[in-house]
C-alpha cells in the first residue's frame, strides 16, 4: 500500500483547519470566562479548564500543521522554511503570517504556564494577542490556503469569525461599562 502523494498536503491543510477552530474556540471561551455571558448557567472552573484544554489542542494542531509539511514531497520545505518568516519562496507573505501566528501563540501558552510568576498585567496583556494570532491565522489561511474558494471553507470562516467577533465586541462594551461605573463621580 502506497501513500498518496499529496497526503502530508492534506494532512497540513486539514491540521490547519481543525488547529484554527480550536484557536476560535479557545478565544471564544475565555471570553466567556472573562464576561461570564453564560452566567447564571456556566461554571468558570469548568470554562477554565477547557480554555487550557482548547488551547493546548491548537498548539498541537498548530504543530501538527507545520511540521508535517516536512513530508511534502512537492514543496519540499526546510525547518527553517517552516520556522523563519520571509523564508519560503512558495506564498511567502501569507507563510509569514502564519509563522508569526505560530510564534505569538507559543509565547502566550508558554505565559499561560507561567501565569502564577508574572504580574496580572504583564500576563493579560500578553495574553490578549492571542486575537492578533486569531487575525493573522485567518489571513495565512486565506492567503496560504488552497481552499480559500471552496464555499464550505468560506462560509465557516465567516460563521466562526463573525461569531468571535461579536463576543469579542461584548467583552470590549462590558469592560468598558465596568471602567464607567468604577470611575468616581466628580466631586463639587
Amino acid at each position: 500500500m502506497s501513500v498518496d502523494e499529496h497526503f502530508w498536503w492534506y494532512l497540513s491543510r486539514a491540521s490547519g483547519m481543525v488547529a484554527w477552530i480550536a484557536l476560535a474556540a479557545t478565544c471564544l471561551w475565555g471570553i466567556l470566562l472573562i464576561t461570564r455571558m453564560l452566567k447564571p448557567a456556566d461554571r468558570p472552573a469548568w470554562l477554565l479548564d477547557l480554555h487550557r484544554w482548547l488551547g493546548a489542542v491548537t498548539v498541537v494542531t498548530v504543530l501538527v500543521h507545520v511540521f508535517v509539511l516536512l513530508g511534502d514531497g512537492w514543496l519540499k520545505p526546510t525547518v527553517a522554511d517552516l520556522l523563519v518568516p520571509m523564508q519560503i519562496e512558495w506564498k511567502t507573505i501569507p507563510s509569514a503570517f502564519g509563522i508569526v501566528a505560530l510564534y505569538i501563540l507559543v509565547v502566550v501558552e508558554v505565559t499561560s504556564l507561567l501565569i502564577k510568576k508574572l504580574p496580572r498585567k504583564v500576563w493579560n496583556m500578553i495574553h490578549l494577542t492571542s486575537y492578533i494570532v486569531f487575525v493573522l491565522s485567518t489571513v495565512h489561511g486565506i492567503m496560504a490556503g488552497s481552499d480559500a474558494a471552496n464555499i464550505v471553507f468560506v462560509c465557516t470562516l465567516v460563521a466562526v469569525a463573525s461569531i468571535l467577533a461579536f463576543s469579542f465586541m461584548a467583552r470590549v462594551l462590558q469592560a468598558r461599562a465596568k471602567r464607567i461605573t468604577r470611575t468616581p463621580l466628580p466631586t463639587r
